[in-house]
């Protein structure tokens, strides 16, 4: 029988976020409107692409997904993060996500910025409270992530794309994808890894797999984006200012070929990876 991927990310889905909403400050416990705010944050929508593929590392380490779970949401707060502040005034001054208002808009700048900062920090709450199964687990969780959002990862990122200058070079767009994307698919891998006890040959074949889905979602990214792209908006970053359409798809397919070749390195099930990495290319949002 053919792998369902619909029907495996809908399932996983729903139990992350399961656990995400249920540990979600409240209004008891945090002043508000930040609770309302850090609630809208992560009850916009979405894949839930990055706790998924954590969940999915374990496994394909031969671990068990379930103990694993605060860590795939550690990975999703920290990502939702990111994206109130991308859609901030001074970044990319964005009113709406996802057909709702972006948190800014709704609830204002200041408390945008709040949110963001909080949900930043809650991600390593839960990191930092991960049971020590073994010795030394809890801080190699926490230095992955933080060596994936901090300035040589996710915000450095940031930083190349919002200094763009309209002057692209490969090297360029090369390093935005990795930072600002791949990055991120990484640390979501290598944690699920970590919490599952991995071995360096199996974490190598993590991070390699993610590394290249990181480029293929990114480009498939820059290809809706120039379907989409309004006249009047500000330049972006994009592949597609060095090469054609048929030439970014060319390179999107062989990311994808290296992301299937480096899960032959684990003795677990690797479907689900698998299936997400070739589903990309038939991405339509």
């Amino acid at each position: 029988m053919a792998f369902d991927l619909n029907a495996y990310l809908a399932e996983r889905k729903q139990r992350i976020e399961a656990a995400l909403f249920a540990a979600l400050p409240d209004g008891n416990r945090c002043r508000q409107p930040l609770a309302d705010a850090m609630a809208h944050a992560l009850k916009a929508g979405g894949k839930r692409l990055r706790p998924i593929l954590c969940l999915a590392a374990a496994e394909s380490v031969g671990g068990d997904s379930e103990p694993v779970m605060p860590v795939a949401c550690a990975v999703e707060i920290l990502h939702n993060y990111t994206l109130v502040h991308d859609d901030l005034p001074c970044m990319d001054n964005d009113t709406l996500r996802r057909g709702q208002p972006t948190v800014w808009y709704r609830f204002g700048e200041g408390i945008g910025v709040l949110a963001g900062d909080a949900l930043l920090t809650l991600a390593f709450e839960w990191l930092a409270t991960f049971p020590e199964s073994r010795v030394g687990v809890t801080a190699a969780l926490v230095g992955e992530l933080a060596c994936a959002a901090g300035a040589l990862g996710v915000i450095g990122g940031q930083v190349e794309d919002i200094q763009y200058d309209g002057h692209p070079t490969r090297e360029g767009i090369e390093s935005v994808f990795q930072h600002k994307t791949a990055d991120l698919f990484k640390a979501a891998c290598r944690l699920g890894g970590i919490a599952a006890g991995a071995d360096v040959a199996q974490l190598n074949a993590l991070s390699a797999y993610a590394d290249h889905l990181g480029f293929a979602f990114q480009i498939q990214d820059d290809l809706l984006d120039a379907a989409t792209a309004k006249a009047d908006a500000r330049p972006e970053l994009s592949c597609l200012d060095l090469m054609t359409p048929d030439e970014a798809r060319a390179w999107a397919e062989r990311h994808t070929a290296a992301a299937v070749a480096a899960l032959e390195a684990l003795p677990g099930p690797t479907e689900p990876m698998r299936a997400l990495v070739e589903s990309l290319q038939n991405r339509r949002q």
